[in-house]
């Protein structure tokens, strides 16, 4: 059910967030054009909620079969009407990490709790389910009375439809991407078995989880790199996108390090020892976060921010033909490891088409870090040596992994920082002693 609503929430949100959120750090200073705009956005919105409710209405007629809990269509159909004033974008465009942050531990921290002191039994799960839609209610909510608080919203005389040829776009972005994300088990099922399947899947889920660690750090880039692209600052827009390649590469490349050289622990650990030929898969994807990572800079932070979408729309769609065809090649022979091998060539074929846009855009900015690359490899190389001392020390998985983590952070902190003399480096410890990600970028 969770599932279920989330899609029709993307159907609803029709590339808005994105597009909010760019416009918003445009205007980010001008607080006129900034009202109209956050009225007419949030009109279109409630227009596009409207007509995805009706969509809404006709899935559960046909999937009721599926549900038949009246409790969680209530919790459901309580989060898509809550979600028609959705102004995540706003704050995000406002540079209000502060703010966002603290009302989304609040809300978790809420949603934590409840789930430890009202679930005790299987029959509970409606109030699981009632637990996550509140604390996205929750959210919402305080999301909605700031924004009215801060702005005047008015749906009077609001010309919502000119937005419409921008968002259009980015909502067409955001389905050609899903074809990697919620179809590949398609795929997969189609060609291969059900085991082949739960390899793969769970291979994708510890994978994709590590990633958003990083992709989730592009947001807070994102709108100083639009408001200096509109203030037509070259000298800080090149520090700012610097700042960004650096902080990926400083992080993705020990990532995807650890995940290759910790395949067998990570796997004994979290998915069981029946699971263990998924290392295979495991490894493959290991470039993964790499790659994804760099293919949301390329595409948010440098084709959005300069508003081409369609550059952006082109790559996508030929990442996701490649990932198709690939996928029903590769899957009907390799199964599992075949799919692994098709979602990173797709990817692989997605960065070259973003990185040939993104250059065309971007003129003389420089969007590649040769030097960080180099450091950060360099300094993962002596995760080999420290895991396979570990491993011959304890035969444990869980000691292995914590201790090998742990292990692998001061070494590798110590060798950009110490040996390397890594300039983003300094930075991050600057940030570490300040416990600000905003430092990061503002050094």
């Amino acid at each position: 059910m969770d599932s279920f609503t989330y899609y029709f929430i993307a159907i609803a949100e029709f590339g808005i967030v994105v597009y909010g959120m760019r416009e918003i750090a445009r205007h980010k200073d001008d607080k006129e054009a900034r009202g109209k705009l956050v009225s007419e956005l949030m009109a279109l919105h409630v227009i596009t909620s409207a007509i995805t409710l009706l969509l809404y209405a006709v899935a559960v007629f046909f999937a009721w079969k599926h549900i038949q809990d009246i409790r969680l269509l209530l919790f459901s159909l309580s989060y898509l009407l809550v979600n028609f004033f959705a102004c995540e974008w706003y704050f995000l465009g406002m540079e209000q990490f502060r703010y966002i942050t603290l009302r989304s531990l609040i809300a978790r921290g809420l949603g934590l709790i409840s789930i430890f002191i009202l679930i005790k039994q299987p029959k509970d799960y409606y109030l699981y389910y009632g637990i996550i839609a509140g604390a996205a209610i929750l959210n919402s909510l305080g999301n909605i009375y700031y924004l009215f608080k801060a702005v005047h919203v008015s749906f009077k005389k609001v010309n919502w439809k000119k937005h419409i040829a921008y968002t259009k776009f980015i909502w067409f972005i955001c389905l050609t991407d899903g074809v990697t994300l919620l179809l590949d088990n398609v795929f997969l099922q189609l060609m291969s078995t059900a085991v082949a399947v739960g390899y793969y899947a769970f291979s994708m889920k510890i994978v994709r989880s590590s990633t958003v660690l990083l992709t989730d750090s592009l947001i807070v880039f994102f709108p100083r790199i639009v408001a200096l692209i509109r203030e037509d600052n070259k000298v800080q827009l090149q520090a700012v996108i610097t700042r960004n390649i650096q902080f990926l590469v400083f992080f993705a490349v020990p990532l995807c390090a650890g995940i290759f050289l910790l395949a067998e622990p990570l796997i004994a650990v979290f998915l069981g020892p029946q699971f263990m030929p998924v290392v295979t898969d495991i490894r493959i994807l290991t470039l993964f976060p790499l790659l994804r990572t760099f293919n949301l800079f390329l595409s948010k932070q440098i084709l959005i921010a300069y508003g081409k979408e369609k550059l952006y729309l082109r790559g996508s769609i030929v990442g996701s033909l490649a990932f198709i065809v690939l996928s029903l090649l590769l899957s009907g022979y390799f199964a599992d490891v075949g799919a692994c091998c098709a979602i990173v060539a797709a990817e692989a074929v997605t960065l070259f088409m973003n990185y040939y846009y993104a250059r065309r855009v971007a003129g003389d900015l420089r969007l590649f870090e040769g030097k960080g690359l180099l450091h950060a490899g360099g300094s993962a190389l002596i995760f080999i040596p420290v895991v396979l001392g570990i491993q011959q020390l304890t035969n444990s998985p869980l000691l292995v992994l914590l201790l090998s983590i742990a292990s692998c952070i001061l070494v590798y902190g110590l060798m950009q920082f110490l040996v390397m003399r890594n300039h983003f480096a300094m930075v991050v410890w600057e940030a570490v002693k300040r416990k600000s990600l905003q430092t990061i970028y503002n050094n």
